[in-house]
């Protein structure tokens, strides 16, 4: 599908029900719930570059039967999201990716911490805002390339997440779901709500953008 540009992403972590954690007192991103990794310095973020996602369509298998091809079966899709980051919150990104706060720093738990996530892009015509959704995943960091300053040159390091999406009970067992904002029906409170729980806060006035 064609897209024009990345506008913002939105993040959440979830509790065993699939609904956001509202509150940092109670383990979650923000006190609404969802967090928006912004530009705003103030909040500690430079926004996202890329969002390179894959694994939207499983992989077709032939079934061949008297010398010709009978049938197919298609797997499941497998998504994931590289997300290429500026610069994001640090106490949000250490949430996402599962670490505590012990004694002035950072460490990996031992559990697995899932949270949700939405990318936000437009289209090419309208120029309205098309939504990839993923309710239920994984966030990942696998590597950090720091290298030396020069009497030159200033190395700075983007941040790299790697999201790995599961199957949601909240879109039929299925791993994503494309809003489009001109679609019909479509409700900017409902889709927050669908992806992140009604517990978020996020978004809390019906709208239907158009």
């Amino acid at each position: 599908m064609a897209v024009v540009g990345l506008t913002t992403t939105y993040v959440g972590l979830l509790d065993q029900d699939g609904n956001v954690l509202v509150g940092t007192q109670n383990g979650g991103v923000s006190e609404t719930g969802v967090y928006e990794i912004n530009t705003a310095k103030k909040d500690g973020n430079l926004g996202a570059t890329t969002a390179n996602i894959t694994g939207l369509s499983g992989t077709v298998q032939k079934v061949s039967g008297n010398n010709e091809i009978v049938d197919v079966t298609d797997s499941p899709s497998a998504p994931s999201v590289a997300l290429t980051y500026n610069q994001v919150n640090v106490a949000v990104k250490q949430a996402l990716l599962g670490r505590k706060l012990v004694n002035g720093g950072y460490v990996d738990t031992d559990g697995v911490v899932e949270a949700a996530l939405i990318v936000e892009s437009r289209d090419e015509i309208e120029n309205k805002p098309i939504y990839f959704a993923f309710p239920r995943g994984v966030f990942k960091e696998t590597s950090q390339n720091i290298q030396t300053n020069t009497d030159t040159t200033i190395q700075r390091e983007t941040e790299a997440l790697t999201f790995t999406a599961m199957g949601s009970a909240k879109i039929n067992n299925k791993p994503f779901k494309v809003y489009f904002a001109t679609a019909e029906g479509f409700s900017k409170k409902k889709m927050f709500d669908e992806v992140f729980g009604t517990t978020q806060k996020f978004v809390t006035e019906e709208s239907v953008e158009k």
